[in-house]
């Protein structure tokens, strides 16, 4: 396996710390209101604020491209993403969450990262399988998932860009940033974690399924900086609910 350059790992280590990149914002959108009303400082911000909302959206493409693309999930991949996060979830309350275990869904089953053993796997899936579906929704709805960092990171980068374009434009009052960015950081405090665990149950995962099993389970490589330890694909199959429309 060909050796990542070390950009990489500071970027992959920056898009997995959402509260440090939103601070990174905020802080540049404060410094940016915040500049003196003179006549070369508007000019300047004026020519300068195109550029540093496009640089921005540019280094946060990656959060913004999966806000989108998590609202266009199949339905088979909404099933093998919850069939996955009530995997890990059954894994975890057996074995603890001392080992660092991370997963993908994909349309006719999951990728599964960190599991030494491909017998624990079909344990969890099995022990997922038995509960009702009350008890599935519990565990499918997870605050490790990859959506919370979207979404936190996604209100972030579009109230913030605003706020820069607001700024840039109409140059407002310090009692009117400070506003502006304190209601902003209330809603990112606030709304992450509530609109990721709903975008998750209605977007993102699915148990709109009579019965599933797992068909066989192979090793596959790793992605470097994303996944850990051994990776295993579940190829899955799903029998649909009749009753459902």
């Amino acid at each position: 396996m060909k050796q990542v350059p070390w950009p990489f790992h500071i970027l992959v280590w920056y898009y997995k710390q959402p509260i440090l990149g939103y601070g990174v914002l905020f802080v540049i959108a404060l410094c940016w209101g915040l500049l003196p009303h003179t006549g070369e400082v508007v000019v300047l911000t004026v020519l300068l604020t195109p550029w540093l909302a496009c640089l921005l959206i540019l280094l946060n493409y990656p959060f913004m491209s999966g806000v989108i693309k998590s609202l266009r999930l199949t339905l088979q991949k909404r099933r093998n993403h919850a069939l996955e996060h009530g995997t890990i979830h059954c894994f975890f309350h057996k074995h603890g969450q001392k080992k660092k275990v991370s997963g993908r869904a994909k349309a006719d089953g999951f990728r599964i990262a960190g599991i030494h053993s491909t017998k624990e796997i079909r344990e969890a899936f099995a022990e997922f399988l038995s509960l009702n579906k009350q008890e599935q929704w519990k565990m499918a709805i997870s605050t490790r998932c990859g959506s919370m960092l979207v979404i936190a990171q996604g209100i972030g980068i579009i109230s913030l860009l605003s706020a820069l374009i607001f700024f840039g434009v109409w140059q407002p009052s310090p009692p009117t940033i400070a506003l502006t960015l304190g209601a902003q950081l209330l809603l990112f405090l606030g709304l992450r974690y509530p609109l990721g665990r709903l975008l998750q149950k209605h977007r993102l995962l699915s148990l709109d399924f009579e019965d599933a099993k797992i068909l066989d389970i192979k090793q596959v490589d790793r992605i470097p900086l994303i996944e850990n330890g051994p990776v295993y694909f579940v190829r899955t199959h799903v029998q649909s609910d009749p009753t459902s429309p």
